[in-house]
Formats: structure tokens, sequence, C-alpha cells
């Protein structure tokens, strides 16, 4: 039974890495330009209500009658007797301008007044001369303009909007160019090695199955046949991980993957590496807590599984130990491999899964740095992650993915 996952193909990762680079070029251009119309708005809404307060102040002090008001306003000037206002004032201002005249102030009171009809308007009022004049002026005009402005700088921020979108697109694709043709040069790489290693591991299984055939037929020690038989396991688990190389480097592979049972496949992994632990004087533990099924290929997983093994083995000192553990949390599967070494410094600790980084605390074998960063690649391929997990000692590196129904 096979399905197709979550992996993703050098394609998908250079359209989404395009797609990102436009969507964030189109929102820092449209977050200026956002930006922008605020500060203009404000800096318009400030001018025109410093410009109305300045002129009506000025009106206040110097207007003697209500026959010339200043344009798109109304003067109301009440005295012992009589109330006197401009022709045309709105009658819904009578109620609320009688209420500023009950308290005037000693100078002059600027103050926001709504008509019947939810028209704005900001009115003045001074005493003066036994006597107290304000003068009313209409906003509606200046509402509109705002208005004006506002939609300009709406359908101009739209139109910067899909220019900068269009931008974005273009950079994006120049941006990941190199990413793309690295990942056709990796491709390339893998297939071209992958395809060198065929011919030479093809006669290695040959002879190994030979020498597997005559050690059967002796009466060696079943010790020695067991090694044998291991030795074709190994150059057969060899072999598939160059063809998963080579189906993964080949553009036309589907990636259809299957459901993987991590607790045989973590069996069969400690199995394997059983003789380099033996030889490094260290203790391999496997324990797992119930089913843990998980949706991938079986060669990748197992492969990195290897190099997490491999990498604990290399960090524990002669007598230590290594324990691989399996268990169920909620949707996801966790393979915890813990050793016995100086652990991860915390200065390496941001860097530790990045390739050819190698944190010099091993000896022995020439390491290059590659298993942790292609466990991780692993890892992403099959929707899961690989992170360094606290540990009281040693190191402890989680394989997380996502647990298959």
């Amino acid at each position: 039974m096979s399905s197709r996952t979550s992996l993703l193909g050098d394609e998908v990762l250079v359209r989404r890495a395009a797609r990102t680079v436009a969507a964030q070029t189109a929102g820092l251009v449209f977050a200026a330009m956002l930006l922008l119309v605020v500060l203009v708005t404000v800096v318009v809404v400030r001018g025109q209500q410093s410009a109305t307060d300045a002129m009506l102040r000025s009106s206040v002090t110097t207007v003697d009658d209500v026959g010339d008001p200043p344009p798109g306003s109304w003067l109301v000037i009440t005295d012992a007797q009589q109330v006197s206002t401009s022709p045309g004032l709105p009658a819904g201002l009578s109620a609320p301008l009688a209420a500023l005249r009950r308290h005037p102030a000693s100078g002059t009171r600027i103050s926001d007044v709504a008509g019947d009809s939810l028209e704005q308007f900001r009115v003045a009022t001074r005493a003066r001369g036994g006597r107290v004049v304000q003068v009313v002026l209409d906003l509606t005009s200046q509402h509109e303009q705002r208005t004006r402005l506002l939609k300009a700088m709406g359908g101009a921020t739209v139109l910067g909007l899909l220019l900068a979108g269009l931008l974005g697109v273009l950079v994006g694709r120049r941006a990941v160019r190199p990413m793309a043709q690295a990942l056709a040069l990796q491709r390339s790489f893998v297939a071209d090695a992958s395809h060198e290693l065929r011919t030479p591991l093809t006669l290695l299984s040959t002879r190994a199955q030979v020498l597997q055939q005559a050690v059967d037929g002796s009466d060696l020690p079943e010790q020695v046949r067991q090694d044998a038989r291991g030795v074709v396991g190994d150059v057969r688990g060899l072999s598939g991980v160059v063809e998963d190389l080579l189906l993964a480097a080949d553009p036309r592979s589907d990636d259809r993957h299957e459901l993987v049972d991590l607790e045989p496949l973590v069996a069969a992994v400690v199995a394997t590496a059983a003789a380099h632990a033996t030889a490094a004087g260290v203790t391999l533990r496997s324990q797992a807590a119930g089913p843990a099924v998980v949706l991938g290929s079986p060669r990748a997983l197992r492969r990195a599984l290897l190099s997490l093994i491999d990498n604990a083995i290399d960090h524990s000192p002669d007598g230590g130990h290594v324990v691989i553990s399996v268990s169920r949390q909620g949707r996801r599967v966790v393979i915890a491999v813990s050793d016995s070494g100086p652990g991860v410094p915390a200065e390496h600790a941001g860097s530790v899964l990045r390739r050819f980084h190698s944190g010099g605390q091993r000896s022995g074998r020439a390491h290059y740095g590659l298993g942790l960063a292609l466990t991780h690649d692993v890892a992403n391929r099959h929707g899961g992650q690989l992170r360094l997990a606290p540990s009281p000692t040693g190191a402890t590196f989680e394989l997380v993915l996502p647990a298959a129904d």
C-alpha cells in the first residue's frame, strides 16, 4: 500500500521561494505606501484644522455685525436684547449654540457641533463688549476634500500594490535562480555519483554472496557465518541506498511512499550498527512503546536512523552507551537517539545541523559534518523535523515524523 506524501520537489521548492520573495516585496511596498497614506492624511487633517482655527479666532475677534460672514460660515451675535444670525444658518444649530453661549469662556473657545443631518460644524465662541460672538464654519467641504484625497491615495496604493507584485515576481525569479541552478547541480552530482557506484556495488554484492555460500558450506563457527550474512545484508542495504539516491535525483520520480513501521526498522538498524558499536566499546540499547507507523521511504528513513546512531556512537567514550527510543506523541512519532558523550556545546547548538559542520569532538575516522544535515533533510522531506532535545548528559537528537493513521 502506498500514497503520495508531502515531499517537495525541487521545482516546488523554487516556486515557493519565488512566491515568498514576491509576497515579501509586495508586502513591504504595501506597508510603505500605507504608512505614507496615514502620514499624508494626518498632515492634511492637522493643516485643515490649524487653518480653520486660525480663521475662526481671527473672525470672532474682528467681526461687528452678522451681515459679512467669512466664506462657508455664519455669524451669531447675542446681546442683552436679541440674537442676530447670518442668513441661512441651519435650524438644528440653535440649541447647541445657545448651550455654548450660556457659559462663555474668558477667551475664545473652539467647539465641534453636529447638526440635525449629521453635518459637522466648528464653532468659535467669544464674549466681547457685553456681547457673545459666535462664528460657525461648515466642515462639509473639508470632509469632501479629505474623501477625494483618500480615494486618490487608495487608487494609487492599489496600483502601487499591483506594480509591487509584478516587481516582486521578477525579483523573486531572479533571486531564486542561483538556488535552482544549485539544486540542478546537486541532482546531477547525486545521479552521476550513484550511477558510478552501481557497478562496483554489484560486483561487491556478488563476491559477498559467493563468500557467504562458501562460509555456509564450511565448518567455521556460527558467529563467522552470521557475520558473512551480515556483510551480504549490508551490501544489499548499500545498494538500496544508491537506488534510493538515483530515484531521488530522477525528476520523473513521483515520490510515492509506503507505510513504514519504525519499531522493526529501528531494530534492524541497531543490528546493523552493532559491529561498529562493539568496536568502539559502546553499548547499544533500543526500546519502543508500541506501534509507530509513518508514511515515507524505508530506505531514506533507514539511512537517517543509521546516520543518527553512527553519530551517537562516535561521540560516546569507550564504555559509554547509546539509547534509541521510539514513542508515539499525539499525531507524531518521535525517535530519540541519546549518547553518553560530552554533549553539544552551546556555541554549536545553532549550527550543528548545517552541512560540513563538525564539532571537532571526535577522533579516529574523518568526519565531514554531513550526517546530521542529511538526516535533517530526510526529516523535512517527510514533513517532520530533526531537533536537539535538552539532555542532562550527552546529546539527544529527536527525529520527529507525522504518524500515519
